[in-house]
């Protein structure tokens, strides 16, 4: 049998551990909010900044950085990139939602999933073109393209409707045009009017809404004035 054996010998004392090294200062690379003694970076060019920088959210940017900054911001929010996001964005949502129309008339299956991939689609598309500095209008433009995609899905089935009470199909520019201001607002209405058909009218409305949020959430932008502040001092804090 063995026995435990306390060791009764002093433990011998232990050397003074040596003092740690004053941790190095790097000088080099500054962060926001405290600025080195001799320069700071700029967040966009990562040039070195000796007297004078900006501000942009957490961003540190230098004089030539602000000033395209400003442009950018007032480009993509002038009527010309408006008009642009309108293009491009509608084209996809008129893309997909032809697509989908197409589905739904060899299938006869509505999937009101779709609104989802059309909003971010389309959202994306807007955000492209504004750069990331949309305003809200450019959200509500993807919204409404989004809407209008989506409603597309409707069109197989408004248009058997409608082709199945003609005994004769009327011919004459006013009967077309009458027909075309029905059509589209039968489009428009029915995603809404859907509701009445119960449980999965509701349903199909609540994705239908996620959908136009996603595309709400996928245009977003900066979104109001885009503040700038500055200019700031190197060797000086940034007032606050």
């Amino acid at each position: 049998m063995t026995e435990a054996t306390l060791d009764t010998k002093p433990a011998e004392p232990e050397a003074p551990a040596a003092p740690e090294a004053p941790a190095k200062l790097d000088f080099e690379r500054a962060e926001f909010g405290e600025p080195a003694a001799t320069h700071v970076q700029c967040g966009i060019c990562a040039s070195a900044i000796t007297t004078a920088y900006y501000q942009l959210l957490d961003k540190v940017l230098c004089s030539s950085c602000r000033d395209g900054v400003q442009r950018s911001v007032e480009d993509a929010r002038s009527g010309a990139a408006f008009g642009k996001a309108f293009l491009q964005a509608g084209a996809v949502a008129f893309g997909l939602g032809l697509v989908y129309a197409l589905f739904v008339h060899f299938t006869h299956i509505q999937l009101a999933l779709v609104t989802i991939g059309i909003g971010l689609l389309v959202g994306r598309t807007v955000q492209r073109v504004t750069r990331g500095f949309g305003s809200t209008r450019h959200q509500v433009l993807a919204v409404v393209l989004t809407y209008l995609g989506s409603a597309m899905g409707y069109l197989p089935v408004i248009l058997a409707e409608l082709n199945s009470g003609d005994g004769e199909s009327a011919a004459g520019a006013l009967v077309f045009v009458i027909r075309f201001v029905v059509i589209s607002l039968l489009t428009l209405a029915v995603p809404i009017l859907d509701i009445a058909n119960g449980i999965s009218g509701v349903l199909g409305a609540l994705i239908i809404f996620f959908g136009l949020r996603t595309a709400w959430q996928a245009s977003r932008g900066v979104g109001g004035p885009v503040a700038i502040s500055g200019p700031y001092q190197v060797n000086a804090s940034p007032s606050p």
